[in-house]
Order: C-alpha cells, then structure tokens, then sequence
C-alpha cells in the first residue's frame, strides 16, 4: 500500500472506531486548552479534561494538592466557562479526579552496607570463641560482609 499525506488524514477520513478516537482527543485537547486559559496561579500545567458530558465537566489533576485547588476554583470556573465558550453550553459542575501523569521514579536501593576489616577480624574472634552453632554460623556471615581491602 502507498499512502500520500499524513496519516492523521487517513484516520479522520474514515468512519470507525479508530476515528472516532481521534476526534474525541481532539474535542480534548481543544477543551482543555480552554479551561486552562481560565486557571489562575500555575494550575493549568496541572490540569486537563478528561471528558464534558452535560451537565459535568470531568478534569484530572496531577497530585492531590493541585486536586484541592482547581475544587477551590470549580464553581466559579464553570459559572466563567459556560458563560464565556460555546463549547460549555449546559455546563452546571466540574467534577476533579487526580490522576498522577507523572509518577516519581523510585529510589535504587541503597548500597549494601558493609563493615571494615579490623570489625570483621573481631568478629570471627569472637565466633571461633562461642559455642553455640547457629550463632557461630551467623557472626561468621556477619564478618563475611567486611569492606575489601582499600574500600575502607
């Protein structure tokens, strides 16, 4: 097959449901960039719609914090939407969800801690002089985890 022209082209040309989600991410994206010429005090980079079906406008936050704002701000965001967009006709509520876009990346896990070697040769002193087995075993393990020579 030779396509000619972007592919964006080719979804919205036919009906399906393909399109049909293409066309909705672009009512989206339209209607959250509306909303967030709205916003007061750096909340619009935090804040999307997620969906309008009258009476309801559904917008998504990035953290709980920015949640309570934008709930702060819902009545009279809708009251300045409904009344300034066409888009927002039969808007009565804004319902806000939070939905982490971004989640924090987790921490890599500490480095193995270790002890130094004068430590460990004290340690196995005090193992070859103990005379229960399972402690032994365990001090000996222990002394395992000394520094290599020079990391000390």
């Amino acid at each position: 097959m030779n396509f000619s022209g972007p592919l964006y082209k080719l979804l919205l040309g036919k009906k399906g449901e393909v399109a049909d989600l293409v066309t909705q991410t672009r009512r989206l994206r339209q209607l959250t960039r509306l909303v967030r010429t709205e916003l007061e005090g750096g909340l619009a980079g935090h804040c999307q719609v997620a969906g309008f079906r009258p009476p309801a406008l559904t917008l998504v936050a990035d953290s709980p914090a920015w949640a309570t704002r934008l709930r702060f701000q819902s009545k009279p965001l809708a009251r300045q939407l409904q009344r300034k967009y066409k888009e927002f006709q039969g808007l009565e509520y804004i319902e806000v969800r939070i939905y982490p876009s971004r989640l924090p990346p987790k921490a890599p896990p500490p480095p193995a801690r270790r002890i130094s070697r004068a430590a460990a040769e004290n340690i196995v002193a005090v193992a070859k002089s103990v005379r229960d087995e399972p402690l032994r075993e365990a001090l000996l393990k222990l002394a395992r985890h000394a520094s290599a020579p020079g990391d000390e």
